[in-house]
């Protein structure tokens, strides 16, 4: 995606194949689905005509709803040798190329779809992102604006646009684009989550309404209900209500995810922190200890627990633990110092 030196690579593959994830397409293509779906049949189409580039694009689809990436690249080359001008099936085989981590691939094959059509959206906003994750953001928002002028209604554009001004600290901006985003799609998630997160950081009340309709949206995301639940317990003040619709949040992450050590802490944090619950903490932090063992926090604190419980052999007990498994980590080293002058 995008326009860049060699050079650019090599920092695109410490990124990983973040973004532009891969989906087979489910309508551009007209393999016949059902007793003819088998690759004997497209074989047979590719053997009849070998010089047509639609029996490869055929198969290709064939390959992808068999799993079979390496294949289907294959075959979506083939197509692009025997007509580059078909665009759909260029980008599409960058789509591919950058699931498999060929960065470089990728970018040629969106580019190469550019050159036969210089407003082809798709790959507009392929380049883009990929400008976006190389933080080459005057370039990303040249392409992102060139697609939005094909079509305002991109969501699509609208989010990248957000991403972009969120890394470059215009929240304002960022707000108003992800807000744009679910007007043209009132059921776009992520956007909702962005615009969760950013009302959050302002510490406006806001903030629950988008993680509500996230929720509703997507009922089983732990990420919402976590989200959710952070805001409150950050914000809960004198509202005890706050607290516990805070736990009951981390309660259904627990239901959702027995393993989540996270909710557990949490749940821990919250008794400890804002209840001053330290029986009840330190059951938490038990709790996220047998998820993890070796989540060093979760000791610290329930060591933490334990001494305002008087418990300081106990606590300093949980302080060595933290301390075996990140030896540098100074709120364990000065509790523990603490405790073991307490208990001369």
């Amino acid at each position: 995606m995008r326009c860049f030196k060699a050079s650019s690579f090599g920092v695109l593959a410490m990124i990983g194949a973040a973004g532009c994830a891969f989906e087979p397409s489910s309508s551009a293509d007209s393999a016949t689905i059902g007793s003819t779906d088998s690759l004997d049949w497209y074989n047979n189409l590719v053997t009849a005509a070998p010089q047509r580039p639609q029996v490869y694009a055929d198969r290709a689809q064939f390959h992808l709803r068999n799993d079979r990436t390496g294949e289907a690249m294959a075959d979506y080359a083939r197509v692009v040798g025997l007509d580059s001008t078909r665009v759909e099936d260029r980008h599409r085989l960058g789509e591919i190329r950058f699931s498999v981590q060929d960065f470089e691939g990728a970018v040629r094959e969106w580019e190469g779809a550019l050159s036969s059509n210089g407003q082809h959206t798709p790959s507009l906003l392929s380049l883009a992102e990929v400008d976006l994750l190389l933080r080459s953001y005057d370039a990303a928002l040249v392409k992102i604006n060139s697609a939005l002028r094909n079509d305002d209604k991109l969501e699509d554009a609208y989010f990248l646009k957000g991403r972009l001004y969120l890394e470059t600290g215009d929240t304002t901006t960022a707000a108003s684009s992800f807000q744009t985003v679910v007007e043209v799609n009132p059921s776009r998630y992520d956007a909702y989550i962005q615009l969760g997160l950013l009302y959050a950081a302002a510490h406006d009340d806001l903030a629950l309404e988008y993680f509500k309709t996230a929720r509703s949206i997507k009922a089983n995301s732990i990420e919402a209900l976590y989200d959710e639940a952070i805001y409150l317990q950050e914000h809960g003040g004198t509202d005890g209500t706050r607290y516990a619709s805070a736990l009951a949040l981390y309660d259904r992450i627990l239901d959702l995810d027995p393993t989540n050590a996270s909710a557990a802490f949490n749940k821990g944090f919250v008794h400890l922190e804002y209840l001053n619950q330290y029986d009840s903490a330190a059951y938490w932090f038990d709790g996220a200890i047998e998820r993890l063992p070796y989540y060093h926090q979760a000791h610290y604190n329930k060591g933490l627990a334990l001494e305002s419980m008087g418990r300081n052999e106990d606590a300093l007990s949980a302080y060595n633990n933290a301390l075996s498994f990140a030896p540098a980590y100074t709120p364990a080293a000065l509790a523990k110092g603490r405790v073991i002058a307490a208990l001369r």
